[in-house]
């Protein structure tokens, strides 16, 4: 079957559903880029955490395991089922565009938001970030990762590196080729949205691999170890 010409994010995830469990199991996700955001994300017993973006439910699982409140969405209506099935009715789980306005959050209603791989399908961040900041409550945290804006800008060879374009990746699923949309982006694009809707940086993560990464896929273990693949981010609102 031929790549959709105008492919969605919400049309790729949604074929994407059935074997994406084994994509969040992929040293990528698993032994790379989960580490460093669970190292950012801090003590969340007790507290409420939405989950922005929660695609199968992997963040939304381990958020509430570690005792949070979480409500966790998604604008692929396949992956909310999926989310739905792996964390067993412990997180509220609904469907929610995050590049449109919260309409189900109300103002300071968060402790924290955990936004894993997925701020990177969104063009402009701004809007977003202004939400994050006006639902999160004083003192309140955002952990994100995105792709690095290196990696994108040497993989898909763009001949501007300080434009904000949209690319596509191309992922195999029940044997079939799966364009999947996304927004490549500079450094000061990443960090610019959050210092203008009044979010704070707070530390800035740039993965390595972890030594199961080595055991699962040793062919790119070395060049993991010395390029960069992720940004995990964390940041606060100070007001």
């Amino acid at each position: 079957m031929p790549p959709d010409e105008n492919p969605t994010v919400e049309d790729a995830y949604d074929k994407l559903s059935p074997t994406y469990e084994t994509q969040g199991n992929d040293p990528y996700c698993a032994d790379l880029e989960f580490p460093a955001m669970a190292e950012l994300i801090p003590n969340i017993a007790g507290k409420r955490i939405l989950d922005a973006g929660c695609g199968h439910g992997r963040y939304a699982e381990w958020l509430v395991d570690k005792g949070a409140e979480v409500l966790a969405v998604d604008k692929s209506s396949e992956m909310i089922d999926q989310a739905r099935h792996r964390v067993n009715n412990q997180v509220e789980v609904r469907r929610a565009d995050i590049g449109e306005p919260f309409e189900f959050a109300d103002d300071s209603e968060f402790d924290g938001i955990v936004s894993g791989l997925t701020l990177h399908y969104i063009e402009d961040w701004r809007p977003a970030f202004t939400e994050f900041a006006r639902i999160l409550r004083p003192g309140g945290f955002l952990v994100f990762s995105t792709h690095h804006p290196l990696d994108d800008y040497i993989v898909f060879d763009t001949e501007n590196y300080f434009e904000t374009e949209q690319e596509r990746m191309t992922w195999s699923a029940s044997g079939e080729e799966i364009d999947v949309p996304f927004y490549r982006r500079p450094f000061s694009e990443v960090i610019n949205p959050l210092i203008e809707t009044g979010l704070q940086l707070d530390e800035l993560i740039e993965p390595k691999p972890k030594e199961t990464f080595k055991e699962k896929k040793p062919e790119s273990y070395e060049k993991r170890l010395n390029y960069p693949t992720f940004l995990c981010i964390r940041a606060l609102n100070t007001e």
